[in-house]
């Protein structure tokens, strides 16, 4: 079942323990480190006031830091990521898996999955530092969409979605499909990141409703396919034409609640 209803953000998607991995078995929290060395600088610069005061028409060029270490930042601290890192753990395992690894990236997942709070410990290093990051930063191409509709987001904040190809894109594994890194800045406004050789190229343009309702069917999309996406967050505007175009079907709809169930 998936139920929509007006509530408070505030604590959603909150994962007790997240950030604690151990060390000579001794918990651990990283929640310090991430609040003064992430959180804190992005929340006092003049990039984040443009975004809280809805004056994301004015971001520019010199936004470009504080939006790329904040996707990054927002992209390696989800329940997601960690199911990610554990799905390309198994996979190095496999000598006849799809993507090539390098010998040395074998052994990494080859020592992650013999101690599981060593990839604990890792993720909570890129979710306090945005240094694993800096090298792409020079060349990505950033772009600030403005939309006439409200834009959904979720829990996992910073997700993969597909763009068109580009060859200045950074795609180094084999058969990987051109994507593109969006999170929702408020109600109506995205941010997109492409990794790859842009020469650091920088937009912010307005999109039409019908590009904006495409985003939003694709976080409608993630949330169907993937268990560790657990929460949307959006108003009800055209939530029951798209939960049932994913694989749900209406089940109660009133102003306050609206309840779908998955469909077998």
């Amino acid at each position: 079942m998936a139920v929509w209803g007006e509530r408070s953000i505030e604590s959603l998607g909150y994962e007790r323990d997240f950030y604690v991995h151990l060390r000579a078995g001794i918990p651990v929290s990283a929640e310090t480190d991430i609040n003064r060395r992430v959180e804190t600088p992005i929340s006092q610069s003049d990039t984040w006031a443009k975004i809280v005061s809805g004056r994301t028409d004015a971001l520019d060029q010199s936004d470009r830091a504080i939006l790329y270490a904040l996707i990054r930042h927002l992209e390696a601290r989800t329940p997601h990521y960690q199911g990610t890192m554990n799905e390309l753990t198994q996979m190095a395992r496999d000598p006849l898996a799809e993507i090539a690894f390098a010998d040395e990236e074998r052994a990494a997942y080859a020592a992650m999955h013999a101690d599981p709070n060593l990839a604990k410990a890792m993720q909570n290093q890129m979710a306090s530092s945005t240094a694993w990051a800096e090298s792409s930063f020079k060349g990505a191409l950033m772009m600030i969409l403005r939309s006439p509709i409200a834009l959904r987001s979720s829990t996992t904040p910073v997700f993969s979605m597909p763009a068109p190809h580009h060859p200045a894109m950074a795609l180094p594994l084999p058969g990987m499909v051109p994507y593109q890194l969006v999170l929702t800045l408020n109600p109506t406004t995205m941010a997109c990141l492409v990794l790859g050789d842009f020469d650091g190229a920088f937009s912010n343009r307005e999109i039409d409703a019908a590009t904006a309702m495409g985003f939003n069917r694709h976080f409608v999309g993630q949330f169907a396919k993937f268990d560790y996406v657990r929460h949307l967050i959006t108003p009800a505007d055209n939530i029951a034409v798209d939960m049932t175009w994913a694989p749900y079907d209406l089940v109660e709809s009133s102003q306050r609640k609206i309840v779908f169930r998955r469909r077998a």
